[in-house]
């Protein structure tokens, strides 16, 4: 099935895509992306060819997205920040039939099959729509079994990990999450997480396959991100912790009462902290924890609306067609209230790695996926994520997890943020360090008391630096890398 030209055919009014100042139905859509299709046929993809796209948030690109899908040819959005040797690694797994991007330097220095384009709103949507209009083989079936999208897991350090995904992972995905937030009529996802992460991605696959609109923003600042989920009236907005707290530390309209409309915030991408989940039921906000990854395509365990103050705090239960289970190291299954690797089945899975037949093999055991991320499922069979495994901190043979000793310094009078690190130590092996954003500098005795008389002696940071915002991700995630990149001199 052609998905796009059917939601052009049972809702050609209806909105499918609003930017903040202009707004395509489902039928000017269709038109403008079969228009992008014809384009990227005349420049010589063909259908299962993967075209890869470095673009910034905006209609455009989602656009392009669609033109690409119609070619029944594979998306694959790459990380905007990365450095020209870290998209050329990417591009070289990839092989791309075409690369659209505006950055010259990598254009000169990754030779592609095909020329290079730009397509922008104005270019695709411009005075050739109505040509070619002979039934050429530019649109093909959009659904087909193979891969549609690729994308990149987070981080640029070590090898790369592409992870490819079928129109199936993301029905079921889809699926899973409609079952549990339902579907309305006028639902509008503001999206201003960077398409080449999977929570941007998600959004554009799930209003395809909803028949719903989509907002496409930037995070371009707090209050921006603010106004545009007012004003574009959003029913549902996806977001990590670190953004909804500079949000709701921003304004006071970042509350139930000045955003009417919306009607669930998925918060994910990393563990929030328990002032965050205080200050959103202080605002009434329709908070819902939710886990997932690049591998589940967007989340795979979520809170229900229906059970909005039992849930508060948790990731939820698993979408529908979703299994979870929690681990210890030998990969055998532990009881609820024992800290695991979370590991999962379910449709809405990738079947592996591109081109890594090794990672495959110790990602993917007897059928779960080994997500590398610890948790714990309580009595009533929700999910308590706790972080990653790689960020446990080993310092004089004691484990320690940043967000027990994180949560500590949250509730230091005058720290609106904190980050905790290991940095290498020749004495201990690992040192454990903390960053801090705060109103006044404190005082670093006092501080040093208050950790003491909550935490052992083995997990109090023996160093500090206030900062005045914690350095994130692409996708506003915060950054342990970066962070102990400022304690350690490289920055």
């Amino acid at each position: 099935m052609n998905l796009l030209r059917h939601n052009a055919e049972r809702f050609p009014r209806r909105c499918a895509l609003h930017d903040g100042t202009r707004r395509w139905s489902w039928q000017s859509l269709h038109e403008t992306a079969t228009v992008a299709a014809r384009r990227l046929r005349d420049a010589g993809v063909m259908p299962g060819d993967t075209v890869a796209t470095i673009l910034d948030n905006s209609a455009a690109h989602v656009m392009l997205l669609h033109a690409i899908w119609l070619r029944g040819a594979v998306a694959s959005p790459l990380n905007t920040r990365l450095a020209v040797p870290e998209h050329t690694r990417q591009l070289a797994l990839l092989r791309p039939a075409l690369l659209i991007t505006e950055n010259e330097i990598l254009y000169r220095e990754y030779p592609t099959r095909h020329p290079r384009q730009l397509l922008d709103a104005d270019s695709i949507s411009g005075a050739d729509r109505t040509a070619d209009g002979e039934a050429s083989p530019v649109v093909v079936h959009s659904c087909h079994s193979g891969p549609c999208s690729v994308l990149f897991t987070s981080g640029t350090a070590g090898a790369v990990k592409a992870v490819p995904h079928t129109w199936e992972n993301h029905r079921a995905s889809a699926e899973g999450s409609a079952a549990n937030l339902g579907v309305v009529e006028d639902d509008n996802w503001l999206c201003v997480i960077p398409l080449y992460h999977i929570g941007g991605l998600a959004i554009v696959t799930r209003s395809l396959l909803y028949g719903t609109a989509m907002t496409i923003g930037q995070s371009a600042g707090t209050m921006a991100m603010l106004t545009l989920l007012r004003e574009s009236h959003a029913t549902l907005f996806s977001v990590v912790p670190t953004v909804l707290q500079r949000m709701i530390e921003a304004s006071p309209d970042c509350s139930a009462a000045a955003l009417p409309s919306l009607r669930a915030i998925l918060l994910g991408g990393a563990a929030a902290s328990a002032k965050l989940w205080r200050q959103a039921r202080d605002r009434e906000l329709p908070v819902l924890g939710t886990y997932g990854l690049t591998e589940s395509c967007s989340q795979v365990v979520t809170a229900s609306p229906r059970e909005l103050d039992a849930m508060a705090g948790t990731a939820g239960r698993p979408i529908g067609g979703a299994c979870l289970r929690i681990c210890d190291p030998a990969g055998a299954a532990v009881p609820s209230g024992v800290v695991g690797e979370i590991q999962l089945q379910g449709p809405m899975l990738t079947s592996g790695y591109l081109d890594s037949p090794a990672r495959n093999a110790l990602a993917f055991v007897d059928g779960w996926f080994r997500t590398g991320d610890r948790g714990m499922l309580d009595d009533a069979g929700l999910l308590h994520v706790l972080g990653r495994r790689d960020d446990m901190i080993i310092t004089g043979g004691e484990n320690v997890h940043p967000s027990e000793i994180e949560e500590v310094l949250l509730r230091y009078p005058g720290v609106r943020d904190a980050l905790v690190v290991g940095i290498p130590d020749e004495e201990w092996g690992t040192r454990i360090a903390a960053l801090l954003v705060c109103d006044i500098e404190p005082d670093p005795d006092a501080l040093e008391v208050w950790c003491r008389s909550r935490l052992a002696g083995y997990k109090i940071p023996r160093r500090w630096k206030s900062v005045r915002a914690l350095p994130t991700t692409g996708s506003g995630k915060v950054s342990r890398v970066e962070a102990g990149r400022l304690f350690d001199g490289r920055r």
